[in-house]
């Protein structure tokens, strides 16, 4: 209803009774104050009012008859507008010709209540509230609107009458919800009058004092509106979340559609190869044929002496070959090691054959690299005391750094997706392919170049190497800022310096500084490589839009994105990100580490200054303006709109903002990049709008064009926007300041600071994300489109040649079969027709099971509906079935399973006997078939319901049971890493975070406690028997490929991540954005952290973290993680820690196990591992060793955390005490 409206509901219940009938709304009609008292206190209360921050234009004085005009009185006596604030509404007080008006406005409800009040109304009801006359009324009035006397709820507004020697007074008026497009415009329209009384009173106290308090509390209002406009985007953003589904859903139907031509185009070109004599090969083949060998090239001299770190590798015409193998003569590395020129020359043409179409990161960025590097090594030799293997690892790792390189960042494989990403856990993808890479050529004996070379020698350049890669195992995977940090705190002395590990330190660095030496080299030189690494950089914003991501940011704490977009000074901002944080600290520590490489610091301070000059802190300064601008609200020069500028929440751009007099919204987003196209800059136009500016609007049907200063600008419709109830917010919270006293401000302006950074860069996360989606789309159609031209172009090649083409069926590949660096996917036993994965389950098992958890009290509430995916396979029973199903289970196999699981909660659950229940045995035949399922499948599948996660997730039940079926097939039957080990992982881990208290400790989420049961069940999937130690030692194929870090723990991990890039086993889809992405994160991080070589580490971070914060766990996301972790290591090694049946039975399957590594071992000639040889080993030293330094250490340490896993420890006290009075077994 407008706000002309009135009804019965806007009077009092005496208002529509006679006089002498109505109630008495002030406490004591007897004891009234007197007329002349009330003024009094009334002139004080104006006095005070007039000190606020409410606009008034005029004057109330004394003296007035009531013969006087109506209006006029109401006017000089109670002001023309008046403005309340209340903790979560504003209320507005406004004359209207011959009566007055009110309104409140809920800001969280974002609703408006209003009514008018008549003349003749307000006389009945001012009659009722005492014998004032009409000035004195309007006074108590103002008092009580200027004294936030005031209050609304439900739809009552209520204004108290308070005054020194009369009793508060109460006055009740019903307002009605106005709903019209209008109806927060009669609190619009006051705003800009409200900030321009600010304004002026901050340049009075301005000349009062320098210090006013005015000017601190415009400050704060800037501080606040930063904070405020993130908060307010985040809630708009949330308009889009509700389109991204289907977005998505859109952008991988059109992916998809293209994948299916690319993929017919692929067997078409297969096919007409064949047709044209054409044998198919293997990408790997040529790696391991030692007749091949890569193009030679003509060689060419170097003179090293003659090359600088300002050499050009853009004017040489050697290639990578000839300055590789000059720099191993010219170090004397192919006399020290007696190296073979042949192979050496072989394996640098090989690593240049391996080049990639990267626009930067190619061979020529490698010559660069070594030329720096021969400069870096002439003057680090003599400080270092470099020995001939740290000169090797320099040169060689140089040389490599591009090796493969696609021109990708390991951001960009994170978020894609991909293979490599998957491969490698999302740790360092990019440099752990190109070590891999690297090593790998060397398979081939024509290209090892690390033949000649000691074992130990070898064993240190690889080490070496990986390092300098920033390679470290998984956790220690620190981010590089800690890594700079800790090679610019070694000690200054020689001593320290020359140490391995901080040699290995200083070599990181010095490759580092090599690899960006582009921005170091003369101006000419650095713009030829920086524009380079531009376009490399854009064009993975090709990729990005192909895919539907969002650009990415070249380095934290630049505003250059993959966004070609954006202002040409941004990409100048990001060369000034890159040399403040990375390139100048190490310039500046090798040059006081040898002097003589000052001039690289020279040079690239120089550069700095032209990257300023071209704009390079010009967002700074943008950031700086948007920063202390606040919130900027005109009227148009012919009031037909209202316009708000404020900055945007990623203080790069401002967001304008506009409603007319209809109540339309229209907003537009501006930054440099936009504004560059109108020849306008954002920090002048900050100043514009700051300078109160004249502003003139043109409003048509779609757009509202405005003007401010000469700027025009164009702001498209927004009718799904609240735009007027972000404006009317920003009022409120203005007015709020105002009225919050100095000492609190802080804590406000801390609050909601606090409140922004909880939202993130969600809205900016958000848009970004939609323009991609659309983005993606549309590049998608046209490539389907030209894709489409390709292939029938194709397919009339095939016909020509005589293949057939019509009919022909695209076959889906299965992700594990193409993963061509996965040997170990194990072949189908003997007699076994179908895959193991493909389970006939026992459909009233699960039934029953099911039910269990699907409530309290067993059983579904009602029939599911088709919307509810978590029972798309089998219907659950109704409560009121469930237990008479449950009194008597006909089925005595589905009886001892259903007992088996009812003890999920108890710390003697036998994973045992639920197997055999299961499957039949425990032996490897029963496990490698297991046609209905084992212990893993039927636990993790109660477990999905008994946390209720289907319910909460939504899970897809058929994707939940593939999932289960194929994970629980990838488990090879080894005596011990196998699929009923890893039930007993899961179950602990539940038992730990559940019944042990963990989940409570530490506050976890749902989605937390879910990605560790995942990771417990996942932690040894496709583990191949041996560990680590066996698969470095030998190094194997997978030890090459995943450069001798946790091993067994990425085959693991990634094996299982491949297998859900097939949507059919994709248990994870239900989660989206960044939720898949911190799932994604904690699922591996969980799974590595089970590396048994990194246990001493975890162990003694987990004990000094407990102390630390007081066993507080929960406070941090990476406290957490570590909690979840200790959690599931304990699980994993837990069987020291039950009852003594299941702890022998566990025992005498992981010695079978060790024994068949030991005889593996002694089979390809290694030394045997201890406690692996059958002949010689003792198990009860082995296994009292195993509880005294490794068990206990960690179960101490979760005894202290969790009280109640203390009984763990004495229970592996008793184990080891039958081992003690059992020395000889």
């Amino acid at each position: 209803m407008g706000c002309g409206s009135s009804t019965a509901k806007e009077q009092r219940v005496a208002d529509a009774t006679p006089a002498d009938k109505r109630p008495e709304v002030h406490p004591n009609a007897n004891e009234k104050k007197t007329e002349q008292n009330v003024k009094e206190d009334s002139k004080k209360d104006q006095q005070t009012e007039s000190k606020s921050n409410q606009p008034s234009t005029l004057e109330k004085g004394e003296g007035i008859s009531e013969e006087d005009d109506w209006d006029v009185v109401r006017d000089r006596s109670c002001g023309e507008v008046k403005i309340n604030l209340g903790s979560r509404a504003l209320y507005l007080y406004s004359p209207i010709p011959g009566g007055i008006s009110f309104a409140c406005y809920k800001t969280k409800a974002k609703e408006v209540y209003s009514t008018e009040i008549t003349q003749d109304r307000l006389t009945e009801m001012k009659k009722n509230l005492g014998d004032f006359e009409w000035p004195t009324f309007w006074k108590l009035l103002a008092t009580a609107m200027a004294k936030n006397q005031v209050s609304f709820s439900e739809s009552t507004l209520e204004v108290k009458f308070k005054s020194k020697g009369m009793d508060p007074v109460t006055w009740k008026i019903e307002l009605t919800k106005d709903e019209s497009k209008t109806a927060s415009q009669k609190f619009l329209r006051q705003y800009p009058k409200i900030k321009a009384g600010h304004q002026a009173a901050a340049k009075e106290a301005d000349k009062k004092d320098s210090k006013g308090k005015e000017t601190d509390y415009n400050k704060k209002d800037a501080l606040f509106a930063v904070s405020e406009g993130i908060i307010e985007a985040a809630e708009e953003s949330n308009r889009i979340l509700n389109i991204l589904p289907e977005l998505r859903s859109q952008a991988t139907l059109a992916r998809r559609a293209c994948g299916k031509v690319e993929g017919e185009i692929k067997i078409l070109t297969q096919e007409l190869d064949r047709r044209n004599g054409i044998d198919p090969s293997h990408p790997l083949d040529s790696m391991y044929d030692q007749s091949t060998l890569p193009p030679t090239k003509p060689e060419h001299a170097v003179n090293l002496e003659e090359s600088s770190w300002n050499t050009s590798a853009f004017e040489t015409e050697a290639t990578l070959a000839d300055v590789a193998v000059a720099l191993f003569h010219h170090h004397g590395l192919v006399e020290k090691f007696n190296m073979d020129s042949d192979v050496l020359r072989n394996y640098w043409n090989a690593v240049q054959a391996t080049e990639t179409e990267a626009k930067f990161h190619n061979h020529v960025q490698s010559i660069q690299m070594l030329f720096c590097a021969h400069q870096m090594l002439q003057a680090l030799k003599g400080p270092l005391q470099l020995a001939p293997e740290d000169i090797f690892t320099m040169i060689f790792t140089c040389g490599v750094y591009n090796l493969g390189n696609e021109g990708v960042s390991d951001t960009f494989t994170k978020r894609a997706g991909s293979m490599l990403s998957m491969l490698y856990s999302d740790l360092y993808a990019v440099a752990q392919n190109v070590s891999t890479a690297a090593f790998e050529l060397m398979c081939n004996p024509k290209l090892n170049i690390l033949e000649s070379l000691s074992a130990d020698g070898a064993r240190d350049v690889t080490e070496a190497v990986r390092e300098c890669l920033v390679i470290k195992a998984n956790v220690q995977m620190v981010q590089y800022a800690e890594r700079l940090s800790d090679f610019l705190h070694i000690k200054s002395s020689d001593t320290e310096r020359s140490s391995k590990d901080n040699v290995r330190i200083i070599l990181t660095h010095a490759v580092r500084l090599c690899h960006y030496s582009a921005l170091t080299q003369p101006d000419d030189l650095q713009r030829k490589w920086t524009r380079l690494m531009a376009d490399e950089f854009y064009k993975q914003g090709e990729l990005e839009i192909a895919l539907g991501l969002s650009p990415s940011l070249f380095i934290e704490g630049s505003t250059w994105s993959t966004d070609p977009s954006r202002h040409e000074y941004e990409f100048a901002n990001g060369m000034i990100t890159v040399i403040d944080s990375i390139v100048m600290p190490i310039a500046k520590e090798f040059a006081t580490m040898a002097p003589e490489l000052q001039f690289i610091v020279d040079q690239t301070t120089a550069n700095r200054e032209n990257w300023e000059a071209d704009g390079g802190s010009d967002a700074a300064q943008v950031k700086a303006a948007l920063q202390s601008m606040g919130k900027v609200v005109s009227f148009t020069d012919n009031e037909n709109a209202i316009v708000c500028a404020r900055p945007g929440p990623d203080l790069a751009s401002i967001w304008i903002m506009a409603v007319d007099k209809e109540g339309n919204g229209y907003h537009m987003k501006y930054d440099d990049a936009c504004l560059a196209k109108k020849e306008i800059k954002l920090k002048q136009l900050i100043l514009d709008f700051e300078s109160n500016p004249t502003v003139s609007a043109t409003i048509s049907q779609n757009s509202c064009s405005i003007t401010v200063e000469n700027n025009a600008l164009e702001l498209p419709r927004a009718d799904d926007s609240d735009i007027d109830g972000i404006i009317v917010r920003g009022m409120h919270s203005s007015l709020d300041l105002r009225q919050t006293e100095k000492a609190n401000l802080e804590k406000k302006i801390s609050d909601i600071k606090a409140k922004a950074e909880s939202c993130g860069n969600k809205s900016i996360t958000t848009y970004s994300e939609e323009s991609a989606l659309h983005a993606c789309i549309a590049c998608c159609k046209a490539k389907e489109q030209e894709l489409k031209v390709q292939l029938a172009k194709l397919q009339d090649q095939v016909k020509a040649a005589g293949g057939r083409v019509d009919g022909d069926k695209i076959q889906i590949e299965d992700a594990l079969a193409i993963k061509v660096r996965n040997p170990l996917k194990a072949p189908l036993p003997p007699g076994v027709l179908t895959p193991p994965d493909c389970k006939d389950v026992d459909k009233e098992l699960l039934k029953v099971l099911k039910s269990r958890y699907l409530s309290p009290e067993g059983g579904a509430t009602e029939e599911c509906t088709p919307d509810q995916k978590y029972c798309n396979v089998i219907q659950p029973y109704l409560s009121s079935e469930f237990a008479k199903v449950t009194s008597t289970i006909n089925n005595d196999k589905r009886q001892l399973i259903y007992d088996c699981i009812s003890k999920l909660d108890d710390w003697d659950f036998d994973v045992f006997e639920l197997q055999r229940a299961m499957s039949g045995g425990i032996s490897g035949e029963c496990l490698r078939e297991q046609p209905h399922g084992g212990a893993l499948f039927i636990t993790m599948y109660a477990l999905c319901f008994k946390w209720q996660f289907m319910q909460k997730f939504n899970i897809d039940e058929q994707v939940l049971i593939n999932w289960l079926s194929v994970v629980e097939a990838g488990y090879h039957p080894n005596p011990y890493h196998n699929s009923m080990h890893a039930a007993d992982v899961l179950h602990v881990t539940h038992y730990i975070i559940d019944a042990g208290g963990c989940k409570a400790k530490i506050k976890a989420s749902d989605q937390e406690v879910f990605a560790a049961l995942f990771a417990a069940a996942i932690h040894d999937y496709n583990h191949p028997g041996i560990n680590n130690a066996f698969h470095t030692k030998s190094q194997n194929y997978l030890a090459v490929l995943f450069n001798d870090r946790s091993v067994n723990e990425n085959i693991h991990a990634s094996s299982v991540f491949e297998l859900m890039r097939i949507d059919e086993f994709n248990i994870l889809k239900a989660f989206d954005g960044e939720t898949y992405v911190r799932m994604r994160e904690d699922i591996v991080e969980f799974v590595l952290g089970t590396d048994m070589g990194l246990h001493s580490m975890f162990v003694a971070r987990f004990k000094k973290r407990i102390e630390l914060v007081d066993s507080k766990m929960y406070k941090t996301k990476q406290d957490r993680n570590l909690a979840v972790t200790m959690a599931i290591k304990m699980a994993d090694i837990s069987n020291c820690g039950r009852p003594k049946k299941l702890y022998h039975a566990w025992c005498n399957v992981i010695v079978d196990e060790f024994y068949q590594q030991g005889d593996r071992e002694r089979l390809h000639g290694m030394a045997v591992s201890p406690f692996m040889d059958r002949f010689t080993s003792v198990v009860s030293k082995g296994q009292i060793g195993f509880m005294n330094y490794i068990v206990m250490p960690l179960f101490e340490c979760m005894g202290e955390f969790l009280d109640h896993m203390q009984m763990a420890t004495g229970i592996v006290d008793e184990n080891k005490g039958f081992w003690q009075e059992h020395e000889d077994w």
